[in-house]
């Protein structure tokens, strides 16, 4: 008996349909799938109505790109924060994570990815053009920029930096310290950690 013959063409379907995640290849499309058939069916069903929920209300942000449901999303539509401080993100959960230490004022701005020549992504592909709208729009006296420290982020953020001096000299451009350790991703970051990598910024 071939694979087609043996594995329900449901599974089949939902292992498809999960690779067309960023980062899921076959692997982790079968680690999540076979992990979801182990709760109980209640529960899995909770999942799926979550999930659809989820992509029927959650967008980008009209403004930073934050997911969110609304047209703008709680950060940029509240005016105790400061839209002259903008933190340059990669992805919605970065913001997430920093937002935790609960001691940045500011609003954000999500590129939707970082620079990557080898899997393709040019500054193009991202909000940059958006980011370079808002900092003129806003006065913005500093970009901060919180790519995660690895080749990618560096490479983004280096981009960033030289495309800011370039476009408005007088705003101030910082880059969170290295107390991250190379290679890692700020969603996954210790607290402790990254609020010292964001105060100690450069």
């Amino acid at each position: 008996m071939g694979y087609e013959e043996v594995v329900p063409p449901s599974i089949r379907e939902a292992l498809e349909k999960i690779t067309k995640i960023p980062t899921y290849g076959e692997r982790g499309a079968v680690r999540l799938l076979y992990n979801f058939f182990k709760l109980e069916p209640e529960e899995r069903l909770g999942v799926v109505d979550a999930l659809r929920d989820a992509g029927e209300k959650i967008k980008p942000c009209g403004e930073c790109f934050l997911l969110t449901e609304g047209e703008l999303c709680s950060i940029c539509s509240d005016k105790r924060r400061s839209k002259r401080f903008i933190c340059v993100v990669e992805e919605s959960q970065d913001a997430y994570a920093i937002e935790k230490l609960e001691r940045y004022k500011g609003v954000y701005h999500v590129l939707g990815g970082r620079i990557a020549p080898l899997e393709g992504i040019s500054p193009q592909d991202l909000t940059i053009d958006r980011l370079i709208d808002r900092v003129g729009k806003y006065r913005v006296r500093e970009v901060i920029i919180a790519t995660n420290p690895n080749a990618e982020g560096e490479a983004t953020a280096n981009y960033l930096i030289r495309l800011m001096k370039d476009r408005f000299p007088s705003v101030k451009c910082s880059r969170i310290s290295y107390g991250l350790q190379f290679g890692s991703l700020l969603e996954f970051t210790d607290e402790v950690s990254l609020e010292k990598s964001f105060e100690n910024r450069k």
